[in-house]
C-alpha cells in the first residue's frame, strides 16, 4: 500500500470516504466515533489541513475547541494517530488520571518532552476502544484546565 502522502499529496485532498477506506473498518467505525463523539460531546471543530512535516506528512485533521487544540490526528492503516500537547497546568490532572489510562499511554506521558515552553507533547495510536476513550479522557482533562 502507498503511503498516505503518496495517495493523497497536496493538491488531492481526500474525501471522508477515503480517510476511512484507508483507515480500514474497525479503524474507521472508531474514527467515525471520535468525530461525532468529539461534536456531539464538546460541539469541537475539525480541519483538514495538510503538513508536510517529515515525521507525518499528508493529509491530518486538526480537533478543536473554542480556539484550544484537542488534538491532530493522523490516519494510518489499520489506525490513526493522534497529537497531543498538554499544557503544564494541567500536569496535576494528568498525574491523578495516570492509573485510568493505559499503562503505555501513561508511560508516554511519564516520559514526554517539553513542547515549545507551553506543555508536553505525546503522539500515540489508536487502534483500540481503550485508546479512543484515554483520548478522550485527556481531552477531558485539557478542557478544564
Amino acid at each position: 500500500m502507498k503511503a498516505w502522502h503518496e495517495l493523497y499529496p497536496k493538491d488531492t485532498m481526500p474525501s471522508e470516504a477515503e480517510i476511512e477506506d484507508y483507515l480500514g473498518k474497525k479503524a474507521a467505525l472508531l474514527w467515525q466515533e471520535m468525530l461525532k463523539r468529539s461534536k456531539d460531546t464538546w460541539k469541537a471543530k475539525s480541519k483538514l489541513t495538510y503538513s508536510v512535516c517529515s515525521g507525518k506528512p499528508g493529509w491530518n485533521l486538526k480537533l478543536q475547541k473554542s480556539g484550544k487544540s484537542l488534538g491532530t490526528l493522523y490516519p494510518e492503516p489499520g489506525s490513526f494517530s493522534v497529537f497531543l500537547v498538554i499544557p503544564f497546568q494541567c500536569d496535576d490532572a494528568m498525574q491523578s488520571a495516570l492509573p485510568e489510562l493505559s499503562p503505555a499511554i501513561a508511560q508516554k506521558y511519564t516520559q514526554a518532552e517539553d513542547f515549545m515552553k507551553i506543555g508536553k507533547w505525546i503522539m500515540f495510536q489508536i487502534s483500540s476502544r481503550k485508546e479512543l476513550e484515554d483520548f478522550f479522557r485527556i481531552c477531558e482533562l485539557k478542557l478544564a484546565g
